[in-house]
C-alpha cells in the first residue's frame, strides 16, 4: 500500500480497512511502500513466490505501479497465474476501482465485497511513448490512456493542493486547464485505419469507463473483451465544451457533433507539435507519438460476482 494515496488517505484508513479485512477471515500481511521502485520490487516479489491474493491500497497510480512491476524490457508481461490483483481504492481520483470495478466505499462493506469477488481475466494497455526526457519508452496502463488537455488536467493535478476530493481536484485542474488551452494537430489511427486528422482538444484510449475524477468518457469500455475504446473531443469552441463537459460526466456524450469514437486493438497517436502531453491512469510521463496495444486477459483481478 501506498501511504501517501490521495493526500495521506490511504495511511489513515490503513488500520480500519486492516480490521475489517481480519473480521471477514483474511490473513492479512501489510507492505508499505515508499517510492515506485519499493512497490514494484515488493509485487515482483509476491507474485514469484505466487502469492494467491495481492490486494493494492492507493489511487489509479499506485496500481497503475504495481501493473507496471510486471512489465519486462521485452514489452511482455510477467506471468501471474497464480496472483488475483485486488484494489482497494483511496487515492485521489480512484476511477478504476470506485467507478470500473464498482469497488463499495467503507471498510466493511469493501471486506465483504473482497470475500465475495472472484478472479477474472483483465486486459492491460502496452504503451510505447516519448518520455519527459524525450526517449522512446514503454509502460502498462490499465484504465485510460489520453493526450491533449487531459494531460495538462494531469499535470495541474499533480501541483495542486492535496485537501480537495478527486472530483473536486479535477474539476478545479480542468477550469484551469481550458482557459489557457491551445487545440492540438492530431492524427488517430484505429488498427491501421486513419480515422481522424484535424485539430482536437484530447483523445482517449480506454481500458476502463471512467478518468478525471468521474468523467465517463467511455461508458461501454470493458476491460475484459480485449479491445479498446476511443473517444475523440475534436475541435470544439468554448460553446461546445459547455454543452458536451456536463454529458461527459453522465456518460451521454457519443453521438455529439465532435466527439469521435471507434473500437480497436492497436491504437496510434501523433501529432505535428512536440509538447502535447499524455495522462495515463491518472499521471502525465511524457508526450505524442504514442502506440497502444492491448494485451487481452493479462492479469487476474478480483471482481464482483
Amino acid at each position: 500500500m501506498n501511504p501517501a494515496a490521495g493526500g495521506g488517505r490511504a495511511g489513515r484508513l490503513l488500520s480500519e480497512y486492516s480490521r475489517a479485512l481480519d473480521a471477514e477471515g483474511f490473513e492479512v500481511t501489510v507492505h508499505r511502500t515508499g517510492g515506485k521502485r519499493q512497490l514494484e520490487e515488493t509485487v515482483r516479489s509476491l507474485v514469484e513466490q505466487g502469492a494467491p491474493r495481492v490486494a493494492v491500497m492507493g489511487g489509479d497510480g499506485t496500481f497503475h505501479d504495481a501493473m507496471n512491476a510486471l512489465l519486462r524490457d521485452d514489452g511482455s508481461v510477467m506471468p501471474s497465474a497464480k496472483t488475483a490483483f485486488a484494489v482497494i481504492p483511496a487515492g485521489t481520483g480512484s476511477d478504476l476501482g470506485a467507478r470500473a470495478l464498482h469497488i463499495p466505499d467503507g471498510a466493511r462493506e469493501l471486506a465483504r465485497w473482497l470475500a465475495a469477488a472472484t478472479p477474472r481475466p483483465f486486459d492491460l494497455g502496452l504503451l510505447e511513448y516519448l518520455d519527459r526526457e524525450g526517449e522512446r519508452s514503454k509502460m502498462l496502463f490499465t484504465n485510460i490512456a489520453s493526450c491533449g488537455i487531459s494531460g495538462r488536467v494531469d499535470e495541474l493535478v499533480g501541483a495542486g493542493p492535496k485537501w480537495l476530493s478527486g472530483k473536486a481536484s479535477y474539476m478545479f485542474a480542468t477550469v484551469r486547464a481550458i482557459a489557457g488551452w491551445r487545440h492540438c494537430p492530431m492524427r488517430v489511427r484505429v488498427d491501421g485505419e486513419l480515422i481522424y486528422e484535424g485539430k482536437a482538444m484530447a483523445f482517449a484510449v480506454c481500458n476502463g469507463r471512467a478518468f478525471g475524477g468521474g468523467m465517463i468518457m467511455a461508458p461501454d469500455a470493458d476491460q475484459s473483451d480485449g479491445l479498446f475504446e476511443v473517444v475523440g473531443l475534436g475541435d470544439m469552441g468554448l460553446g461546445d465544451v459547455i454543452q458536451n463537459f456536463p454529458k461527459i460526466y453522465k456518460g451521454t456524450h457519443l453521438g455529439e457533433p465532435k466527439v469521435i469514437s471507434a473500437r480497436g486493438r492497436v491504437i496510434e497517436i501523433e501529432s505535428t507539435r512536440g509538447d502535447v502531453p499524455l495522462d495515463i491512469d491518472g499521471e502525465a510521463p511524457g508526450t505524442l507519438p504514442a502506440r497502444m496495444s492491448v494485451l487481452p486477459g493479462a492479469v487476474r483481478v478480483l471482481r464482483a460476482t
